[in-house]
């Protein structure tokens, strides 16, 4: 169940962090809902701040009654894409 919750967060952290985006580092906490299903939880994915080379994000997720499940944040290297 943590590993899809893990999944979930981590796919919108690349969506938000663009395409050609490498992960350098990803770190996801788990909130007093994780043992929730994360078919439960809504995500929402945001950039914190942007260089020329990195992209800092956040995401969480909650469950429908607005119970935090699990927070993540990513450091993402912008390579080129060809």
């Amino acid at each position: 169940m943590t590993a899809s919750t893990a999944a979930l967060l981590e796919d919108a952290l690349r969506q938000i962090a663009g395409p050609g985006a490498a992960a350098a580092s990803l770190i996801v906490d788990y909130g007093p809902a994780e043992a929730l299903a994360a078919q439960d939880c809504g995500v929402k994915a945001w950039v914190e701040r942007a260089t020329r080379s990195l992209v800092f994000a956040q995401a969480e997720a909650r469950s429908a009654d607005g119970a935090l499940v699990a927070a993540a944040s990513a450091v993402f290297r912008k390579v080129s894409v060809p």
